[in-house]
């Protein structure tokens, strides 16, 4: 966390209560999410987003977004770093911009980025070992889980009762998939949210966080069926292919 703020040029942006609540950090776990390049001319250009999802000592997680690109003057790489999606998606819009209108071999490479990435994402599928249950804070978690939920079939009032007596909660990276569309990579990314009930019953949220709308905004949506949530991103995805 502290590298990843040195390196950034707008790391003083980062607001105090967040400081204060990633001293805390137990783990860490870093994903790319979003890759656009240009091979010029005048010169190759090229950004990608990068998500830093940290688990807290209270069992919370806290997601910070950075930003890696060499649109700016020069040919150096430059660092910026986001606590919210809103703000992230304007940094995204306005550094895109510099890229023009891609070509056709432009938008191969960058859908071969992502292709190139699945034997990565396929080894993180492997079979999961025992759950590891964090015990602070869980019911907070599922709350904090299902309040970002954007989807309006998101579970409801039964789920939140029923995880109120969770006592323990596990985070895991699922599967996801990306394609190229509308000029741009789009694609989701599943995580289960396994929890520990009082009474030893273990309930999963499954969530997807997508880009699959017109801003390339990140969107999470929550839902109580793995198969569902996964059926529900890929059939956007078809959509846009259509």
């Amino acid at each position: 966390m502290e590298e990843l703020l040195a390196r950034a040029g707008n790391g003083f942006e980062i607001g105090d209560e967040v400081l204060e609540r990633l001293t805390t950090a137990l783990m860490a776990h870093t994903e790319l999410a979003s890759f656009r390049q240009r091979k010029g001319p005048p010169r190759k250009l090229s950004r990608r987003t990068l998500r830093h999802n940290y688990l807290l000592q209270d069992g919370s997680s806290l997601v910070l977004w950075e930003i890696e690109h060499n649109t700016g003057p020069g040919d150096d790489r430059r660092h910026e770093v986001y606590e919210d999606q809103v703000s992230l998606a304007a940094a995204q819009y306005l550094i895109d911009a510099r890229f023009g209108d891609p070509s056709p071999e432009e938008l191969e490479a960058e859908a071969a980025e992502w292709l190139a990435r699945l034997p990565e994402l396929a080894a993180l599928e492997l079979p999961q070992c025992p759950r590891q249950y964090t015990e602070e804070h869980s019911a907070d978690h599922a709350w904090r889980v299902l309040r970002r939920a954007e989807n309006q079939d998101a579970p409801g009032e039964r789920m939140r009762r029923l995880l109120l007596s969770a006592i323990g909660h596990d985070i895991a990276y699922v599967t996801g998939r990306h394609l190229r569309a509308c000029g741009r990579v789009v694609g989701w990314t599943l995580y289960e949210h396994a929890f520990l009930l009082a009474t030893g019953e273990e309930v999963s949220l499954w969530e997807i966080e997508h880009t699959i709308n017109p801003e390339g905004r990140p969107v999470c949506e929550v839902y109580e069926d793995e198969r569902v949530a996964c059926d529900t991103a890929d059939g956007r995805l078809e959509g846009l292919q259509g």
